[in-house]
């Protein structure tokens, strides 16, 4: 039986990655990997309760969970810090289990699994999850003449090229990575979504107002004041269209974002993860505009393929992966160029044009979560990964 060592520098008992991560983490271990997961967790998410129901769950499939703490500050020396207590531990916790395997999420993790990589001989899957040193950039942080982006990119670089598996999220990134760095042994595995408890329901929609949803995290690359201009001219359009937001955001900064003659009708909400498939449901459209910027070519948002596993179709910016392919390929929505209102009043049209099947429509995008998106798919591609790591 193969060991396998999986570290996140995202905390397990955060919704995302227990909702995401996790859910391939079962699947393996149920084909036969003996997993250990190693989490860095914030602390205002370290309650007892939590901790306790997680541990349980994992126990159910024989995984074994071990957490160290999550820094925040000092602020230009905790992560270090914690790359640095990561390295040693994973190179201990490696030798001390006899691991056959490092999973390493994102660059961070990669990091930390060095020593085990390089000194000890085991073989590293590279997990990709975003390209970090391009975020940064993105997002304003650091710009590509800092010694902090070019280090990053370094790192990246390296972790691409001598990884014994690189899994990427996106197609686009593939051929990048192909192209300029040549790399062997490289998948794509999207966020894939579990297909029962993200489900279509055509009964579901009990309002007559048309809904638009959005449903995530609001912060550095989605486009909220967008989203909000797109409803406006929705809400023209469509006399007394909803939206409705689901968010685990703080409320009070969201609400600042919509304009007063929009309130009314703009509802947000924070919900367990298993109550939005409800909401979604009762939606008649998904939306979410990212900032369409270099780094997004390797980004498979959650939320993409939460919405078609409704049948929700959707409306969203062009450049975040392999997102506006899928969509105008299969028709299952709208994909704008520019955010000005001119462009808003076509992909309404376009929509309505669309919604006029709106059954078929619906299981057009559940069929095209089925063929794209499966965890259980998802899980088989990790496992032929794990199968061919001889």
């Amino acid at each position: 039986m193969k060991k396998s060592i999986y570290i996140t520098y995202m905390g397990l008992t955060e919704p995302l990655l227990y909702s995401q991560a996790l859910n391939y983490l079962k699947g393996l271990s149920k084909k036969g990997i003996n997993i250990y997961i190693v989490s860095f967790e914030k602390k205002e998410f370290l309650k007892k309760e939590v901790i306790k129901q997680i541990k349980l769950e994992l126990q159910e499939y024989g995984i074994k969970w071990i957490f160290l703490k999550y820094h925040k500050s000092p602020q230009f020396l905790s992560k270090p810090y914690d790359i640095i207590r990561g390295m040693f531990f994973i190179a201990y916790l490696s030798l001390k289990e006899r691991v056959d395997i490092i999973h390493a999420r994102g660059t961070f993790c990669a990091l930390m699994g060095a020593i085990p990589k390089v000194f000890l001989g085991k073989k590293m899957i590279f997990d990709v999850r975003g390209l970090m040193a391009e975020e940064y950039v993105d997002a304003g942080f650091w710009n590509r003449g800092a010694f902090v982006y070019k280090f990053i990119n370094r790192i990246e670089e390296y972790f691409i090229k001598k990884s014994d598996y690189v899994i990427v999220l996106t197609n686009k990134i593939k051929d990048i990575f192909l192209d300029k760095h040549k790399v062997k042994n490289i998948i794509v595995i999207p966020t894939c979504v579990d297909l029962e408890k993200f489900y279509l329901n055509n009964t579901g929609k009990q309002n007559i107002k048309f809904t638009l949803i959005y449903a995530g995290a609001i912060g550095t690359w989605y486009m909220l004041n967008e989203m909000m201009d797109f409803y406006k001219v929705l809400s023209e359009s469509i006399s007394n269209a909803k939206f409705i937001i689901l968010s685990q955001s703080d409320k009070d900064t969201i609400e600042r974002h919509v304009p007063a003659q929009l309130k009314e009708n703009v509802f947000i909400k924070s919900v367990d993860p298993k109550a939005m498939v409800n909401y979604m449901n009762m939606a008649d459209m998904g939306i979410f505009f990212i900032k369409p910027c270099f780094s997004k070519i390797a980004s498979c948002p959650t939320k993409f393929s939460e919405y078609l596993a409704c049948g929700l179709p959707v409306i969203i910016n062009n450049k975040i992966g392999d997102t506006g392919d899928i969509v105008r390929d299969n028709k299952i929505g709208v994909v704008i160029e520019q955010f000005n209102a001119q462009v808003y009043r076509k992909a309404i049209v376009d929509m309505g044009k669309l919604l006029e099947e709106k059954i078929i429509l619906r299981q057009r995008c559940r069929n095209v979560a089925e063929r794209y998106f499966s965890l259980e798919e998802g899980v088989d591609k990790y496992y032929k990964v794990y199968e061919g790591l001889k």
